[in-house]
This record gives C-alpha cells, structure tokens and sequence, in this order.
C-alpha cells in the first residue's frame, strides 16, 4: 500500500511537463538520479578499489561513474598490460581519476609503449607510476617526448635519464613553464654545466617551481656569498626550495638557542647546506650530545656542520662513548671534531681503540659495538 501510494504521488507522475511548478519534479529527478551515481560511485570505491569509507565520500566529491564499465575497463587495462589485480588497484588509488579514463587504450598504451621503448622494465614502470600516477594523464606528443629528448640531450646518457626519470617523473611535463627556464638561468648564473646535470639528476623536483619563485631562491643563495663555480651552490638551492620560510626560521631559531651568531649560522649552511633539512628533534639531540655531554662548544660544530647530518646512533653516539671512556680514563685529550666523527671507521678504530693495550682496545671495542647494536 506504502509502495502504491509513493508511486502515486511521485512528483513525475502528478506534474506534467507544463506545469508552473515542473521544475520542482525536475530538480527531484535529477537530484535522485545524482544521489543514485553517487551511492554507486562510493560502493565502487569501497567494495572494488578498496578505499575507507570517508576517503571514499571525499574522492567521490570529485570523480562520479553511473555503471561500472568505465572504471572495470581501466582496470582491465592495468592487468591486461603487466599489473596484477593488487598492482592495479594500487595504482588507482595513488589516483583515483584514472578511473574516468574513456579509453585506456587510446590515452594511457602509448605512454606504457613509449616508456618500454625507453627501456623502462614492466616492474619499473609499475613503481614509475604507482609514485607518479599523472605521467598517465599527461600529453605523449608535446610533453613527455620533448621532455625526454631535451635531458638526453644533457645527460648524454640513457641510464642517467632513466635514474633521474625514477626518481621524479614530473620532469617529464612542465618543459617550457618551468623546467627549461630554470635551466636556462643557471647557465645565466655562470654553474658549471657539470653541477648543472647533476642538480637534474638528484634534485629534480627543485627545478618544479616558476622562473619567479626559482629565481628568488638563487638570489637568497646568492645572497649568502656561496660561489657558483662551486657545487654548494646547487645544493643550497635544493634545500632552500624544500623549506618554507617558516620552517627556515624555526630552524634557524633553534641554532641560535644554541649560541650561534650570524656568521656561525652562515658558516655552517655555506659547509654543508643539509644542515637545515634536517628534523628539529634531530638538529637538537645532535648539539645535546656534542655540547652537554662530550663538551664542544656549540661554535666549533658550526665549523663541522656535516655533524648534523650524520647518523646520532650509528656514528655520533658509539665514537663518542668510546672517547668519553678514554677521557675519564685520562687517555687522550685536546679533542678535535673530524678525526673522531668525520673519518672512516678503520681509521676511527686504528686511532681510538686499537692503539690501546689489549685488554683496553677490548674494552673500548665491546663499547663501541654495544652502542652499535643499540642502533639496529
């Protein structure tokens, strides 16, 4: 009888098309209809792609399907061209819109094929684009081959276009917005072609950015006196595309509750610019070990920064142990920072430990691998 009565009163059989109020009936129609492709594109999401319910509701904001061909049809595609099911699936959720492809075999073969010609194995490109899934959505003829023409021309080397390519594939689109203007201004600058190919090689993704904004970032750099000529100056680039100003600032704030100056702060990024990337907890459990335990000003790190790049539990924490020991023991004194932390561990070993008497070189060792083993 309910069922009856909802037929009966449906607003699509009361109202006819004439009517002054059929817009109503309208606007119900379609409103049913989207929640219909709506409810369908979440049980998709969930039940097939296998995505949580509330990632699900937030996708399907923006992607919709009413059957399930379209999106069985791209995966389809994926397994028949070297993705299991899971690899599929992954991939579709790395992003979602793939999904909307109306022909796989149109948009997305070519770049698969193209990929495959450069060398790139199935598992490779299956990584390549589980990482970088927008290669697939991005034009072959005016992106992706002039792109990979313009860096073989550069690295003059397949297997380095390829590492670089794996590394970040969003070199292969934004040619001509971004990529070769940057390039262009390096060369302005005056960097050795050398240090120029091997920023593109390692740190890529610095180059995704504006002329404007990239040719800030060299200004700043410029503005710390690094010289050009030198490969600093590239990787100081780097790392001062990867901090936000804010970031930058915090950073730099925590350096300075440490005691440096100015000029130790600008000392110890010009040595080694990786000294900002690092974590703030690892920035401060470094200058904690160095200065309250083993004694150093903090100063004299900003004359070694590269410390604060090294690893505390494999490096910093086990040679230093092993001359706090020799210090209470009164058997060495005026510390230097680079023979106990910057040389290789034979050297380390020959200098600290094995220089000892027997039965001390066997207690400094059994220290040393103790705190070594601590690390994992």
């Amino acid at each position: 009888m309910l069922y009856f009565l909802s037929k009966t009163l449906s607003p699509k059989l009361i109202l006819s098309q004439n009517h002054p109020f059929s817009w109503i009936s309208l606007r119900f129609i379609s409103t049913t209809s989207k929640s219909k492709d709506h409810s369908f594109t979440l049980s998709y999401l969930i039940n097939t792609c296998g995505f949580s319910p509330q990632r699900a509701a937030t996708i399907s904001n923006n992607i919709n399907f009413k059957t399930r061909e379209k999106p069985d049809s791209v995966i389809e595609f994926l397994m028949n061209h070297g993705f299991s099911q899971s690899n599929a699936l992954s991939l579709i959720r790395s992003d979602p819109s793939l999904l909307q492809s109306s022909d796989p075999n149109k948009f997305f073969l070519p770049k698969i094929e193209f990929l495959k010609s450069k060398g790139f194995s199935d598992s490779d490109i299956l990584t390549l684009l589980i990482k970088f899934p927008t290669i697939l959505k991005r034009s072959l003829e005016n992106e992706i081959i002039p792109s990979f023409d313009f860096f073989k021309d550069m690295f003059r080397s397949e297997h380095k276009m390829f590492k670089t390519v794996m590394r970040h594939s969003g070199i292969l689109y934004g040619l001509n917005s971004c990529i070769a203007p940057n390039i262009k201004l390096l060369r302005e600058e005056g960097i050795p072609e050398s240090h120029i190919v091997q920023f593109v090689e390692y740190y890529p993704r610095s180059l995704k950015v504006s002329p404007e904004r990239f040719k800030e970032t060299v200004e700043e750099v410029k503005k710390l006196m690094f010289d050009p000529l030198k490969k600093r100056f590239v990787v100081a680039i780097h790392v001062k595309r990867c901090i936000t100003g804010s970031t930058w600032e915090r950073k730099e704030g925590i350096y300075r509750r440490w005691g440096w100056t100015d000029d130790d702060f600008r000392a110890a990024f010009k040595l080694h610019p990786f000294c900002m990337s690092m974590a703030d907890s690892k920035i401060e459990a470094v200058m904690e070990f160095l200065v309250n335990k083993m004694g150093f000003k903090s100063t004299a790190i900003a004359q070694h920064s590269v410390l604060l790049t090294l690893s505390l539990e494999k490096r910093i924490i086990p040679r230093g142990s092993v001359v706090l020991a020799l210090l209470s023991k009164g058997l060495v004194e005026n510390l230097n920072l680079s023979p106990i932390f910057k040389t290789v561990e034979n050297v380390f070993l020959d200098k600290f430990i094995y220089c000892h008497e027997k039965k001390e070189a066997n207690e400094l060792l059994k220290l040393y691998q103790a705190k070594l083993a601590l690390a994992g």
